[in-house]
């Protein structure tokens, strides 16, 4: 070393020892400047002077400096010294952390899994991080992108080598959706390249991202692709690349162009198909055994269960039979319904409450068969008839709704079909002892409790206090009506007029039509609904009737029903395993007297007692499909209800007897077998008529 420049470099330590840093550091850059050729050694002290005065980031990008120049190894060990080693087990123990959690991670695609690390942060701040590779002896700085990228609810983004988790979640929180439907949710990805993914998981804990449970996690142009070709994956719409010139932007995009242009193919090689077999459709159809792709979604556990017994008794009748469904709530593309068709090539498409025309991808020439089981939005528009083609089949579950009748529908769409039970599932068990003393009881319901003073606070929530009061006793008023006299109001003409002049002659209130149209419509579709179940049980506790059961949520918040309560039933065998074991089940739907749970009960050897509804406002109508007093019990109000409840408690022999009657006009009228039966029977003849009426 020179020795002026070694004087210089004693002259800068004292200037230090005397507090004296700025002008000390001012000197080392002026030492740099003369002699350019010592460079190392004075830019060295610089940063070791930097990092006594506690400048740590300052001090490491000299240290880095000074070893790009030299490839010292004493230089790179006292970055180790200082920076690394502190630190090193901490972050190895937040990555084999995060690898834990990952495994059992459904969002989670690499693969390249890291065994042994080599790549460690050593410095971040709001601006940069500072990594080590230590294979390799290198030091890397990565910049962080001050760009900030406005986002909207709802946006399905990709966020590429983002290594600030505040910023992550910042993002997260703008693309977020507002309302949720049934668990349904967006995927947000988060792209890396093998290097950062590494630093990323010793520098956070993943477990805040993991929990948001929408948080995608890809590593490398792989780990990217395998996760995008799956087809019910959404393809971000917005992409956010962090420091550019590190990743090959084009690469991320030219390969979402390639799944892309794969659903294109698919499509045409789709639309080929169908086209060149047009057909050998109708062919397979008419000779029953048709190939059928059942498409249901997880986000309705009753759907699910008929598409599953549908397709169950499909195949045991002989058909090849497939099942489309969303893996999860937030891989749920629809277009992959598409793919499905293009690979299985289905000459039916089945599903429940939708209709081919909200799918523009659906083949013509496919048959489609809908089961018509709520009242969705396409299903109870005017102009939906119209829009079926010749292939459309509709399996209609509202037999005898007036308001569905009136839409439009031509007879030759439609094939009755109420829904059934699964006799493979609903039949009599073998019950333990344990099974029998939990069970057993003489009246079951099976149905969640919705609060009745609940429903009326929400409801008047928001009105003006007369206004609310008054509403509140009207909605009272008529509950104790229902309870005195046994009777609901079923028709919407009656209830209006009850309505109409409960505030006029009681409370001297006029209501306006909209008014008045929005108060009918809420007790005539919800209260009678949420209120009739409870009127029921208290008809018995009242008449001194309490071996009851109540199966169902909500029923233990109250009072006066907890003691009855036994929390949800599971559907299945333990369902059927608890009709079996109560002396009356008894029906408690005032929309619908040929509900499921109906044969449910029958096939598992219960009583079942129905409900009366007037046949003019009865949905679907048990007795188009049984003859009352004969097959089934019909109570028509309470005291019929009270009267029939201790006749069959007392009269064991006529219960058996009705218990033999039920369950074989079940079995051989309402199962999913023999629907399906009678749907592939029936649907050639409903083609063959639809061919000719729309030739």
């Amino acid at each position: 070393m020179n020795n002026l420049v070694e004087q210089y470099l004693d002259k800068m330590l004292e200037m230090e020892g005397k507090g004296y840093l700025d002008a000390a550091l001012e000197l080392n850059d002026k030492l740099i400047q003369t002699f350019p050729e010592e460079k190392e050694t004075i830019l060295l002290e610089k940063a070791k002077m930097k990092f006594r005065s506690g400048y740590e980031k300052e001090a490491l990008m000299d240290f880095i400096t000074v070893y790009s120049i030299s490839g010292n190894v004493e230089v790179y060990q006292l970055i180790l010294d200082a920076y690394f080693i502190p630190n090193k087990e901490e972050m190895l123990e937040q990555f084999f952390f995060n690898m834990e959690l990952l495994k059992e991670y459904p969002h989670y695609r690499n693969e390249n899994k890291q065994e042994e690390v080599s790549i460690f942060p050593i410095w971040q701040d709001d601006e940069i991080l500072v990594y080590v590779d230590i294979k390799l002896r290198k030091f890397g700085i990565y910049q962080e992108d001050s760009i900030e990228n406005s986002l909207e609810s709802g946006q399905i983004v990709m966020l590429v080598n983002e290594l600030w988790i505040d910023k992550i979640l910042l993002y997260e929180k703008s693309c977020r959706l507002k309302e949720h439907f049934m668990g349904q949710d967006h995927p947000m990805y988060l792209l890396y390249d093998g290097t950062y993914w590494i630093l990323l998981n010793q520098l956070y804990n993943l477990k805040q991202l993991i929990e948001k449970k929408r948080i995608v996690f890809l590593v490398d142009e792989q780990g990217c692709r395998n996760y995008l070709y799956n087809s019910w994956a959404f393809f971000p719409q917005v992409i956010i690349f962090n420091n550019k010139s590190q990743y090959k932007d084009k690469l991320m995009l030219d390969n979402i162009e390639r799944v892309k242009e794969d659903y294109k193919k698919s499509f045409n090689n789709m639309k080929q198909y169908y086209e060149r077999n047009k057909e050998e459709i109708i062919k397979r159809v008419n000779r029953g055994n048709p190939k059928i792709l059942f498409l249901t979604s997880r986000f309705t556990t009753a759907l699910q269960y008929h598409t599953r017994d549908c397709m169950q008794a499909a195949k045991r009748l002989g058909c090849e039979v497939e099942l489309a469904m969303e893996p999860d709530n937030i891989q749920r593309n629809v277009m992959a319904y598409m793919i499905r068709i293009s690979e299985f090539k289905p000459d039916i498409i089945f599903m429940i409450s939708h209709l081919r025309l909200e799918f523009s991808f659906f083949p013509a020439e496919s048959v489609c068969i809908s089961w018509v089981q709520d009242p969705s939005p396409a299903i109870m528009k005017k102009e939906s008839p119209m829009k079926l083609t010749s292939r459309d089949i509709l399996m209609n579950h509202f037999t005898t709704w007036k308001d569905f009748r009136e839409i439009g529908y031509d007879e030759r769409h439609l094939i009755d079909a109420p829904i059934p039970a699964n006799s493979h599932i609903y039949k009599p068990y073998h019950l333990t002892d344990m099974e029998y003393e939990r069970y057993k009881c003489d009246i079951c319901f099976v149905c969640h409790k919705s609060d009745v003073d609940e429903h009326i606070s929400e409801l008047t929530e928001y009105m003006p206090e007369f206004f609310k009061k008054t509403c509140q006793a009207v909605y009272k008023g008529y509950q104790e009506y229902v309870y005195e006299t046994g009777t609901i109001f079923f028709e919407k003409e009656n209830l209006t007029r009850f309505v109409e002049g409960a505030f006029r002659q009681n409370y001297n209130v006029m209501l306006t039509d909209l008014q008045l149209d929005h108060l009918v419509n809420d007790i005539y579709m919800r209260f009678n609904y949420i209120m009739f179940k409870q009127v029921l049980v208290d008809w018995l506790i009242d008449a001194g009737i309490t071996n009851i059961k109540l199966w169902g949520n909500g029923w233990t918040t109250s009072d006066k029903y907890k003691k009855y309560a036994m929390g949800p039933a599971e559907n299945g065998e333990t369902l059927s395993k608890i009709y079996q074991a109560s002396k009356i089940v008894v029906g408690n739907n005032c929309m619908s007297t040929a509900n499921a749970r109906v044969w449910e009960s029958m096939l598992s050897g219960a009583f079942y007692m129905s409900n009366y509804i007037p046949p003019e406002t009865d949905m679907v109508d048990i007795r188009k499909i049984v003859k009352v007093d004969e097959e089934v019990v019909m109570f028509y109000d309470r005291d019929d209800f009270l009267q029939k409840v201790r006749f069959y408690l007392s009269h064991e022999e006529e219960r058996q007897k009705m218990i033999q009657v039920g369950r074989k006009v079940a079995l051989e009228r309402m199962t999913y077998d023999s629907l399906m039966k009678r749907v592939l029977e029936e649907v050639p003849k409903k083609l063959e008529q639809l061919k000719e009426w729309k030739e």
